[in-house]
């Protein structure tokens, strides 16, 4: 007897969150990964659901071997919306997670610096699916949805002859809630100057995998570790921390456990919360359009 494929517990879930939920939907995918939902929308940051890093040819296999499985794999990801890629690194603009995701969800658009959108192109997705995103001062208007996209310094700031930056963050704004996703950034001046634009910054993603010699030699570009993502989270008041980019690779993590004792002693009244993957935080809508 035919029996249908199933589906994972984490598809199932973000099918009957789009659907019934009035709050706005946090799911953890992974690494940075994670999905965005409010009132029939949603949205993926940072998608990374294969193994393709661990078969790159420039590091022995193994290398870049997953910590965890994927909570839920790329083709059951049937209603996705937008789809928004930091940068070109493989665990954020992954080509066999894209060109899945695009087959299964037809209606969505997929976002990112001109390098990703490349990629996303290169792996079959028609341009009429594609927008690309700078950090011109210039939103993206997804509808109730405002993204802006801020340039990042992965570990350094990497702008093209036609001044598009190779690397991004993202400030989004949407149902009343103002949510950073860091990507893969260091700390700089010039990071705090855009923060600082935005009153109140409710939730922060940031990664916490540090950097250093030994992995800048093997070609591992870094991002800022837990001691200056606790130190931004506590300049910029950010209302609840996430640390993300600890827990998918042995070659590139970072402490999750160094970064709790150093949030306490630093400012032991700032919430922060660390997902498992697939785990999924409601938060109550406070507006109807989310600007």
């Amino acid at each position: 007897m035919y029996a249908p494929p199933q589906t994972s517990p984490v598809a199932r879930h973000l099918d009957q969150t789009r659907e019934t939920t009035e709050a706005l939907a946090i799911t953890y995918l992974g690494q940075v990964g994670f999905a965005l939902q409010h009132r029939g929308i949603t949205v993926v940051i940072d998608p990374y659901l294969t193994d393709s890093g661990d078969r790159t040819p420039d590091f022995p296999r193994g290398f870049w071997r997953r910590n965890y499985p994927a909570p839920v794999k790329a083709e059951e990801l049937e209603n996705m919306d937008l789809v928004l890629c930091s940068h070109d690194h493989l665990d954020h603009t992954d080509p066999e997670t894209i060109i899945e995701i695009a087959r299964s969800s037809p209606q969505a658009i997929f976002a990112g610096p001109r390098k990703s959108v490349s990629v996303m192109a290169e792996s079959g997705i028609p341009a009429s699916r594609l927008r690309v995103l700078n950090a011109d001062g210039k939103p993206f208007e997804f509808g109730p949805v405002t993204i802006h996209p801020i340039a990042a310094a992965h570990e350094t700031y990497d702008v093209d002859s036609d001044g598009f930056h190779a690397y991004l963050s993202f400030m989004i704004c949407w149902a009343g809630w103002t949510l950073f996703h860091a990507a893969d950034t260091v700390c700089t001046r010039e990071l705090s100057a855009e923060l600082a634009k935005f009153d109140n910054i409710d939730v922060a993603f940031l990664p916490i995998n540090g950097r250093d010699a030994a992995r800048r030699k093997l070609g591992i570009v870094g991002n800022m570790n837990a001691q200056e993502a606790i130190s931004l989270a506590v300049t910029h008041h950010f209302g609840l921390v996430v640390p993300t980019h600890y827990d998918l690779c042995e070659a590139n993590r970072g402490s999750l456990p160094e970064f709790v004792r150093d949030l306490e002693a630093a400012d032991p009244y700032r919430p922060f919360k660390a997902f498992r993957p697939g785990e999924q935080l409601l938060l109550p809508a406070r507006a109807e359009d989310g600007r």
